[in-house]
């Protein structure tokens, strides 16, 4: 049966990709699944629920990779290694993380991706909560490392994942030094 439930979300996928959210029916990706609409309605409610349980295990893998390289340290966590991390993660899941940030941006997953990001952050710098500016500091990081993401997926050929990943490293230097 778990075999049903990955196609219906393969699926999902193949057709999220190339159409709007709102042209996915359940009929259509039960045709495409080859499932019966009695076992997509036995995982999911609608496909809402589809788009949001490829959501949720997206940013499962994304968290996975950060504890795995901070060991739950994030303070002391090295953030070139996570960078490669994480990069990897991308590309291991590159056709569901290219749909949700380029071929139709997906803006729930980018405010949750952002949230994990933000939180880590907290987690990363505690000393510097205290700052008038620090949320703003925060989701300026997140916003930006989500987009540079995706400047890098939809110019996979022109952009350089080396120069990408300096420029956040960069830039979360000198948001951090202004705390």
């Amino acid at each position: 049966m778990a075999d049903a439930k990955d196609a219906i979300k393969a699926q999902f996928m193949r057709k999220y990709a190339k159409r709007a959210f709102s042209e996915i029916t359940v009929k259509s990706l039960c045709a495409a699944a080859l499932v019966a609409r009695t076992t997509f309605y036995a995982y999911f409610s609608n496909t809402d629920d589809v788009l949001r349980e490829i959501e949720d295990e997206l940013l499962e893998e994304l968290e996975a990779v950060t504890f795995s390289v901070s060991g739950g340290d994030l303070p002391g966590m090295d953030f070139e290694r996570f960078m490669d991390a994480v990069e990897d993660c991308i590309k291991e899941h590159w056709s569901e993380i290219h749909a949700f940030l380029v071929s139709q941006p997906n803006l729930r997953f980018m405010r949750k991706w952002k949230d994990a990001i933000k939180e880590h952050f907290r987690q990363r710098y505690p000393e510097k909560k205290m700052s008038r500016s620090y949320e703003a500091v925060a989701e300026i990081m997140a916003s930006s490392m989500v987009s540079a993401y995706a400047y890098w997926m939809e110019h996979p050929d022109t952009a350089s994942t080396a120069d990408i990943k300096r420029l956040i490293r960069r830039m979360l230097d000198t948001l951090v030094s202004h705390l």
